[in-house]
């Protein structure tokens, strides 16, 4: 992973939490504020509708007194019940969310002081018997309260359209905290994804060459065992590697096993999987097609002519061009090796074969009967 991934890695882990803490606190907020306008909307405006419906009432009951269709005391219990639903707002702590609306409780308090005030005037009505000033100044406080709870209430202006339009915005907000939250939710798992693969290409390839090493290897051998796959396994071993790093040094060696890996990873396609198995071993796995199976027991193929080319030109390491050759040993499966142990143990035996017979050559591993390699019975034929 390069500085640059890292350190985005880094900035995603630092913004992603930030962004997820400010989507949590925008909901919570929104939330909030709904409740807030919803219970402010409803029991508010429950109050207000009582308050304004006992205040008609009461100024019916005057209307009333003052033509002599009812009598002092039912005008005065209207009163009472007036004076009473002023209180409850004003005074009563129960009554919440009208301190939500800004100069509410002040202007009804200024009502019901002017209410409060005309008290002693509708008590000696029954004697004075000058009921229009008092009608008239009731019914006046009583518009003015009406347009200031109209205005006050209304959707479109005042503290209630305040905070829906807060909650609107609230919404607008984290819409686009959670789209950047998606965004960045994306982007750190496409970083992740990339990140995996790459541990996943470190974990099955080689680190000093660069091809499949023997994990992937041994994972590519066993599934096409499970899918009874016809392969042609061809095991290399480097001539003299050993007497090269005696020699020349370690750096040296390293280096050829890289030219040789590049020239052996030309072969890598649908076809032929190259791999290194360890030290100065690479292995070649072709695959068989049902029309090339028939071909599959000769003992030469357009692969042998292709590890030829590899070996046939000299190598530049160590400052210097080397003549480099290989012993090659080749198993089948599933035509000679049942199983993948014996896959490597006849192809290993077959390389070794080569050793034996001089090196720098190329052996197919051969057996009387078809019983597996590693058995005692078995007399290996080299071919």
């Amino acid at each position: 992973m390069t500085t640059k991934q890292k350190l985005m890695k880094r900035v995603l882990y630092v913004i992603t939490p930030i962004l997820m803490f400010s989507t949590l606190s925008a909901v919570s907020y929104l939330k909030n504020n709904s409740e807030i306008v919803s219970k402010s909307q409803n029991e508010a405006i429950w109050f207000v509708l009582q308050l304004t419906k006992e205040y008609s009432e009461f100024i019916f009951q005057l209307q009333n007194y003052q033509f002599g269709q009812s009598d002092h005391n039912d005008m005065m219990i209207q009163y009472e019940i007036l004076w009473s639903r002023f209180n409850t707002i004003v005074n009563n702590s129960q009554v919440m969310h009208l301190d939500q609306f800004k100069g509410t409780l002040d202007e009804i308090n200024l009502h019901f002081t002017k209410v409060k005030s005309l008290e002693n005037m509708l008590l000696e009505l029954p004697s004075t018997q000058n009921v229009k000033p008092l009608l008239v100044s009731f019914r006046d406080d009583y518009e003015d309260l009406i347009i200031f709870l109209n205005f006050k209430f209304r959707l479109s202006s005042g503290d209630l359209g305040d905070r829906i339009q807060a909650i609107t915005e609230t919404e607008m907000i984290i819409r686009y905290l959670i789209i950047t939250t998606l965004l960045m939710g994306g982007l750190m798992a496409f970083l992740l994804l990339r990140e995996s693969r790459s541990h996943h290409k470190l974990a099955m390839n080689d680190g000093l060459t660069g091809i499949y090493n023997r994990l992937w290897l041994n994972q590519k051998l066993y599934a096409l065992e499970r899918l009874n796959q016809s392969f042609t396994f061809y095991l290399i071993d480097l001539d003299g590697f050993k007497p090269i790093n005696d020699t020349l040094g370690h750096h040296a060696g390293d280096e050829l096993l890289k030219k040789v890996a590049h020239r052996l990873s030309h072969l890598d396609s649908d076809t032929y999987h190259v791999a290194r198995m360890g030290g100065d071993e690479f292995a070649i796995i072709e695959l068989c097609s049902p029309s090339t199976n028939s071909q599959a027991n000769h003992p030469h193929s357009d692969i042998t002519d292709l590890l030829t080319e590899v070996f046939a030109q000299p190598f530049m390491f160590a400052g210097a061009l080397h003549q480099i050759s290989a012993s090659i040993g080749v198993s089948q499966f599933p035509k000679q090796a049942k199983s993948i142990s014996a896959v490597l143990k006849q192809a290993d035996f077959a390389m070794y074969e080569v050793k034996q017979c001089g090196k720098d050559g190329l052996r197919h591993f051969s057996c009387r009967s078809k019983a597996p390699f590693d058995t005692q019975e078995d007399q290996p034929i080299i071919g």
